[in-house]
């Protein structure tokens, strides 16, 4: 092209890939991780290129794409993940990855292919029910997992060319379906799954324009979808991209309450909604952290271990202390380690008893490097040292 594409992560690869590697190294690689690659990665390596031009930064190349220091049987490990909705952040060790202390790999079964800047990045699933597939993660944040919609390697790579030559926002590619816009208004409006048509709405503002029945589609569907999250998600990428398409939002903060209320009246309430708003409550978690429901105390209790959240104001040191010592009793393990991630979090000191009797009889590995962790000896902090570190609007988390 006489005018390459303003895409983003040019500057550091220049759309130039690195030489392919040769037969006999794939082979190597692959005996020495116990594996065989992927065929769309391992035609792309061995015929096109091995790094460069790509998502994000660029592609990494395959000898690092792999720690080095983990053990050589690492990638043939079965990764879990499976297309479908975002995994919610509390993906990592103990939930879907081994403990850690257990000698595990950590994201098994995988190669990272590409780094989009801070800790988002895109893994190749080498071993597991989605051999072939990528899927995006934030590392270090509290974005899990999500698989994306490409078929293998090639398709990816193919439609990222495509959308960086055509001007799209690629930054973190592959969050978009990969589907053009009246296929994205057919799946906002009609797609049984939430995720899905959340997702199309935010694909649709990453388009470098839509027409203005589009707009209306998507400002429609932010009051009248069935569930509060899908309201919730288009309310925040509209406030986000409306310039980008010289539109204005009216009376966001009049929708977001209106949404907020909606997300309550649900049964059970959409804590999900209620956080992407900004609007979320101690005293919404507290409740749910009251339901007979295993699956809405552990999403409760995901919530009231991230103190950057809530308000200082609506945080007391007696909530603080009720909820943990509750969660730290519960019979189930990933509540008994939310309850101690939050003495540890907010420095209640005054737990430590409890901990330490639990720490004596705890069998489970993820719970005992909670407790290990949060027993350490290290400086005291208060509540507002989270604050301090999120930001003064205390709206970011401080990753």
């Amino acid at each position: 092209m006489p005018v390459p594409p303003k895409a983003f992560g040019v500057e550091a690869h220049g759309f130039v890939l690195g030489p392919p590697l040769s037969e006999s190294v794939v082979a190597e690689f692959e005996e020495r991780h116990e594996v065989t690659l992927p065929p769309a990665f391992r035609l792309f390596v061995t015929e096109l290129g091995n790094g460069g031009a790509g998502p994000g930064y660029g592609l990494s190349r395959l000898a690092p794409s792999c720690c080095v220091y983990r053990r050589s049987a690492h990638l043939a490990q079965p990764s879990p993940y499976l297309p479908g909705p975002r995994y919610f952040g509390d993906w990592g060790p103990g939930r879907y990855e081994e403990p850690s202390g257990t000698g595990g790999g950590f994201l098994r079964g995988t190669l990272e292919v590409a780094h989009h800047g801070c800790s988002l990045v895109t893994r190749l699933v080498v071993t597991g029910p989605a051999r072939g597939r990528l899927f995006n993660l934030d590392t270090e944040g509290p974005v899990g997992p999500y698989v994306v919609e490409d078929a293998d390697f090639l398709a990816w790579y193919e439609r990222w060319l495509d959308e960086a030559v055509a001007g799209h926002d690629v930054g973190w590619f592959g969050e978009r379906l990969p589907l053009e816009e009246p296929e994205l208004i057919a799946v906002l409006t009609g797609d049984p799954s939430p995720e899905r048509r959340a997702r199309a709405g935010e694909s649709l503002l990453q388009l470098p324009a839509i027409r203005d029945s589009s707009w209306t589609v998507l400002t429609d569907t932010m009051t009248t979808d069935t569930d509060a999250t899908v309201r919730a998600k288009l309310l925040g990428v509209l406030r986000r991209k409306w310039d980008n398409h010289q539109r204005r939002l009216d009376d966001a903060e009049v929708t977001a309450d209106d949404i907020a209320r909606y997300a309550r009246s649900r049964t059970p309430p959409d804590l999900t909604a209620l956080s992407f708003l900004r609007r979320l409550t101690v005293a919404d978690v507290l409740a749910e952290l009251a339901s007979h429901d295993l699956e809405r105390r552990r999403r409760a209790a995901y919530e009231a271990q991230r103190p950057w959240q809530f308000s200082k104001e609506d945080l007391s040191q007696g909530m603080l202390s009720d909820a943990a010592g509750g969660l730290i009793s519960d019979p189930d393990a990933f509540l008994r380690s939310y309850g101690v991630a939050m003495a540890e979090r907010f420095d209640l000191a005054h737990l430590h008893p409890q901990l330490r009797e639990l720490q004596q009889t705890e069998t489970d590995p993820r719970v005992q490097a909670h407790l290990t962790q949060c027993l350490a000896e290290r400086p005291a902090s208060t509540p507002d040292d989270f604050w301090t570190q999120a930001g003064d609007d205390g709206l970011d988390p401080p990753f």
